[in-house]
């Protein structure tokens, strides 16, 4: 990534695309507007309150502004409220991380939306969840993902229904897990991950001095199948790169930090991130060298006969 970066050349890229690869969806359009829960501040569920009108490259956040006192501009402007402890520099910078590396997210149909007297609360909306095992596709799944032993307690079957697809009512299946919103993060065998309702990160607690950090749920299960089981560190999954602010403030409280992010020019930069703030912290990732992540590599491992490998 080039040092040297004009912000006239960012100005004339996609707010949502921009959103997208960031993790973030309209839930609503009006018009010309796409409207989003705000992702710059607590919002309430039922209120998305953060428009885009992205012919114009202008956003507004209608609910007000957070702690930087931006509420709308362009996408330098967004980009300032979110990342709000870094320099201008440092932020034309990461927007242009974002669109270099970040994969360009399919945005929902959201056109397709009836308009109702009640804001639209989500895209997808949550049915129920089940125990693993009822769902033939699902357990197959994860079979193949080489985690089905120890997938019990930690993943369920959700079912949901996806308002923007032409028929509103039909039920699709996901293996599900919570995040610290109380709400589900889903992965569907076809390759589909989204979160219904608010997105964050999930945590698993243990010990109150041991933390271990995951870019994705699928990595810490390969892990948790090759643990030792008398320890039960404190583990914080990440669900979207996006999310790797959030994580850092709730590391405050542990003496000992471990990482096991992607081994991609992504995952390298947010574990230097991280290690800025806990310089302790070790990177695990040379574990998995050769393989994009610890569950490519399981995979990997399974489909050749091991059954063991080093932590």
């Amino acid at each position: 990534m080039s040092n040297y970066i004009l912000r006239q050349d960012l100005e004339g890229r996609s707010i949502v695309d921009f959103l997208g690869r960031l993790g973030y969806f309209p839930v609503k359009k009006s018009g010309r507007e796409f409207f989003y829960h705000s992702m710059l501040r607590e919002t309430g569920k039922n209120t998305p309150s953060l428009a885009v009108w992205d012919e114009g490259g202008k956003w507004m956040d209608h609910g007000g502004s957070n702690q930087t006192g931006i509420q709308g501009g362009g996408i330098v402007q967004l980009a300032r409220a979110y990342w709000p402890n870094h320099s201008y520099f440092e932020v034309l910078q990461k927007i242009q991380f974002t669109f270099d590396h970040f994969q360009k997210a399919e945005i929902p149909l959201v056109d397709s939306f009836k308009s109702t007297n009640k804001e639209i609360d989500s895209i997808l909306e949550f049915s129920h969840s089940q125990q693993l095992g009822r769902n033939y596709v699902l357990s197959s799944y994860l079979q193949n993902r080489g985690v089905e032993s120890v997938a019990s307690g930690l993943l369920w079957e959700v079912y949901y229904r996806n308002k923007a697809f032409e028929n509103p009512s039909q039920l699709f299946y996901a293996l599900g897990w919570r995040n610290e919103k109380g709400n589900w993060e889903i992965s569907s065998p076809k390759g589909f991950k989204a979160s219904i309702g608010n997105k964050d990160i999930s945590i698993i607690r243990g010990t109150a001095d041991h933390l271990v950090l995951f870019e994705g749920y699928f990595d810490f299960l390969s892990w948790l199948k090759f643990k030792k089981k008398e320890i039960s560190p404190t583990i914080i999954v990440l669900n979207s790169v996006s999310l790797v602010n959030r994580a850092i403030e709730a590391m405050r409280e542990f003496n000992k930090i471990d990482l096991y992010l992607d081994n991609d020019e992504v995952g390298k930069h947010f574990t230097t991130l991280i290690k800025e703030s806990y310089p302790f912290a070790n990177d695990r990732s040379n574990i998995y060298t050769g393989f994009k992540d610890y569950n490519e590599m399981l995979m990997h491992l399974l489909r050749n006969g091991y059954s063991r490998i080093n932590r």
